[in-house]
């Protein structure tokens, strides 16, 4: 094996490596957030468990030394997304036949000039994204008094 071989399969193996270590970067952001009260945390539809982590760190600081009381946890629909497309046919130019001539010039019947021809479609699509609303208990519990 030549040194050139030799530092291009080192490359390759360090790129391999590279790629098999690159650690998971948990997602959750505050939707909305009462400090000391509530709050709705946002995570992706396809959510791991390093994600609701990360939510309940979220909703942890957000409570202090309360407890979090998880209300409600799901799908929720956040906006839409439409995608199109169109097509353009151009037709060609069809001469028509010769019927007939006046003064020399020919007579036609039956052409048609080229035509622009457009068809287009769309899809809209619901956009989600999983929410968890929940409260701190100190403020759940002043409210039944």
């Amino acid at each position: 094996m030549t040194k050139t071989q030799k530092l291009m399969a080192f490359s390759i193996l360090l790129g391999l490596v590279g790629c098999q270590t690159m650690p998971y970067q948990p997602y959750a952001r505050d939707v909305k957030k009462k400090p000391g009260q509530s709050g709705v945390i946002a995570l992706h539809l396809d959510n791991r468990e390093e994600d609701k982590a990360k939510a309940r760190q979220m909703m942890a600081s957000n409570c202090g030394s309360a407890a979090v009381k998880v209300l409600e946890e799901g799908e929720v629909v956040v906006g839409q997304e439409t995608k199109g497309t169109s097509d353009t046919t151009k037709s060609k130019a069809v001469q028509g036949s010769q019927v007939g001539s006046l003064f020399g010039l020919p007579i036609t019947s039956g052409g048609r000039e080229a035509q622009d021809s457009t068809s287009s479609s769309s899809v809209t699509t619901s956009v989600k994204e999983w929410q968890m609303s929940y409260e701190c208990e100190t403020v759940a519990a002043s409210k039944k008094r």
